[in-house]
C-alpha cells in the first residue's frame, strides 16, 4: 500500500448456504455474517487519527474507496510495536470442533486493522484467523510468524485456542505484498508442514492482487487469484497472469477479475469490496467442503462465469478436471 501511495503522490463447519437462485452473485449469497460471535483482543480506531493514517485515508478515498478504514495502534499508525500478530476466532469455539486456520498477511505498508472487517467475517464463519504484520508484509517470514503464533496458541493449555485449531486445514491468504507472501508460503510450507506439526496440512492459497515476487509454478496447493478491473498497481494482465496464474500447473487454480475493484478495495467496507463473497465462498469450499460454495468453482456448470460481478474468470486444467 505504501508503495502505491508514493506512486500516486508523485503522479467448525458452518451451515451450508441456501442454494442460490439463477443469476445471483457470490457477493449476494456469501457476503453475510456467519453464525458465530467473534472474539479478539484487537482494538481499532479510525485510521485518520494519525498523520500516517490520514495520508492513507485521503489517498484511498481519492482512488475510489467509500468507507473509512480502521487501524490499530501499530507503528506508524500509533506507538505500538510495528511487529505482531492479530488473532480472531469464534467466541463459542469451546463448544465447536477444532477450527480451520487462515493465516492472512496485510499489504505492503498497510495496517493490520484495515482488514478487521474481513477477519471478523471469516471468524464468524468458523475460522481462526491470524494476521501477522511488520509493515513490509511481503516475504514468507511474515506468514511464518502467523503459523508460529497459531501453533503456540493451539498447544498452550491457558489459551482459549488450546486444541481448537485444526492445522490439517491451514490456508494462507494475503493482499498485495501479503498476497505475494501467501504465494511464497504456498511454495514453502506444503513440504515442511509435517515438521512443524504432524497434523499440519496446507489446503490452499487466497492471493488477492498479489505482488510480483512469487511464481505460480512453485505453488503446489489450490490457489484462487483475485484481481480488480480498476487495479493499476497489480493489473490483471500483468505478472499475476504472466508468471503466477498462467504457470500454475501443480495444483488447481482460478483467477477472477471483478468489475469496479481497485487495488485498495480490500480495505473498503465489505459491501463495497465486491470480492468479499467470492473469497468467503472459496474459503468455505476449501476448509469445509461447502457444496453450494463449491458449485461456484467446480463442475462443468460452475457458477462463477455467470456471475455478473466479473469481467473475466478462468480456471486451469487441474481445476477444470475437478468434480
Amino acid at each position: 500500500m505504501a508503495a502505491a501511495i508514493a506512486v500516486f503522490a508523485t503522479v467448525a463447519p458452518t451451515a451450508t448456504a441456501d442454494i442460490p437462485e439463477p443469476g445471483t452473485t457470490a457477493q449476494s449469497v456469501f457476503n453475510k455474517p456467519g453464525p458465530h460471535p467473534v472474539a479478539t483482543p484487537v482494538r481499532t480506531n479510525p485510521c485518520q487519527e494519525s498523520v500516517w493514517g490520514m495520508v492513507e485515508h485521503i489517498v484511498v478515498h481519492m482512488l475510489g474507496n467509500r468507507d473509512d478504514m480502521t487501524c490499530t495502534q501499530a507503528f506508524p499508525n500509533g506507538l505500538d510495536s510495528p511487529i505482531g500478530v492479530n488473532t480472531y476466532y469464534p467466541a463459542d469455539i469451546a463448544e465447536l470442533p477444532a477450527a480451520p486456520l487462515l493465516v492472512f498477511t496485510s499489504g505492503f505498508g498497510a495496517n493490520p486493522g484495515m482488514y478487521d472487517a474481513l477477519a471478523r467475517q471469516w471468524a464468524s464463519h468458523g475460522f481462526v484467523v491470524v494476521i501477522p504484520y511488520e509493515f513490509f508484509n511481503s516475504l514468507v517470514y511474515v506468514p511464518a510468524l502467523g503459523v508460529a503464533t497459531a501453533v503456540v496458541a493451539a498447544r498452550d493449555p491457558n489459551s482459549p485456542l488450546y486444541n481448537k485449531i485444526d492445522l490439517n486445514r491451514t490456508i494462507f491468504g494475503g493482499h498485495s505484498g501479503g498476497g505475494q507472501a501467501a504465494l511464497q508460503a504456498g511454495t514453502v510450507f506444503p513440504g515442511i508442514a509435517s515438521t512443524i506439526d504432524p497434523a499440519m496440512r496446507v489446503r490452499g492459497v487466497l492471493a488477492i492482487e498479489p505482488g510480483p515476487l512469487a511464481v505460480g509454478a512453485l505453488v503446489s496447493v489450490p490457489t484462487l487469484f483475485l484481481t480488480g478491473y480498476n487495479d493499476f498497481v497489480v493489473p490483471d494482465f500483468a505478472w499475476v497472469r504472466w508468471w503466477q496464474y498462467n504457470l500454475s500447473f501443480q495444483a488447481p487454480a482460478w483467477i477472477a477479475n471483478a468489475r469496479g475493484v481497485s487495488h485498495f478495495s480490500p480495505v473498503d467496507g465489505l459491501d463495497n469490496y465486491l470480492h468479499t463473497g467470492t473469497a468467503l465462498a472459496w474459503l468455505r469450499y476449501q476448509a469445509f467442503g461447502d457444496e453450494v460454495a463449491k458449485a461456484y468453482f467446480v463442475g462443468p456448470d460452475w457458477r462463477l462465469p455467470a456471475d455478473k460481478t466479473f469481467f473475466s474468470v478462468e480456471r486451469n486444467a487441474l481445476a477444470n478436471a475437478l468434480n
